[in-house]
Formats: C-alpha cells, sequence, structure tokens
C-alpha cells in the first residue's frame, strides 16, 4: 500500500529574509545561507517531518504543500 504524506516546498523567488521559517522549524530542517550579498533559507527534506509549520509560518508564502509518495509501507 502506498503512503502520500505532505512536504513543504521551497520557492526562493519571493523569500525576503526574514528568517521566520528558520525559527519556527522543530527539527532545524531549514537553514540560514549567506552568499556574499544574498541572503536564502536552505531546506534540508532529509531533517524534514512533513508538519508544514513553515508553511503557515512564512508571510510571503515561500513555502506550499506538495505530496510525496512513500512506497516503504
Amino acid at each position: 500500500m502506498k503512503k502520500t504524506t505532505l512536504y513543504p516546498m521551497f520557492s526562493p523567488r519571493r523569500y525576503t529574509a526574514c528568517w521566520q521559517c528558520v525559527e519556527a522549524c522543530p527539527r532545524k530542517a531549514i537553514k540560514k545561507m549567506k552568499f556574499l550579498w544574498h541572503r536564502h533559507a536552505m531546506p534540508t527534506y532529509q531533517d524534514c517531518i512533513g508538519c508544514n509549520i513553515c508553511v503557515n509560518t512564512c508571510p510571503k508564502g515561500c513555502f506550499t504543500v506538495r505530496k510525496i509518495r512513500n512506497n516503504k509501507l
């Protein structure tokens, strides 16, 4: 039987470096990334548990929910 889980998907186009998603993540799966003058959030999906707190926290809508099928059930 296939299990479908909902995970957040990050869109860097809308990101404004407010860091609210980084602070809200309970597993610290979103890291701060700074390169020269650019600031971005870098989600690490290996650590993500799919709680979608970042989706609800982001004021600009940088995170959307996507479905991922897991065949290991």
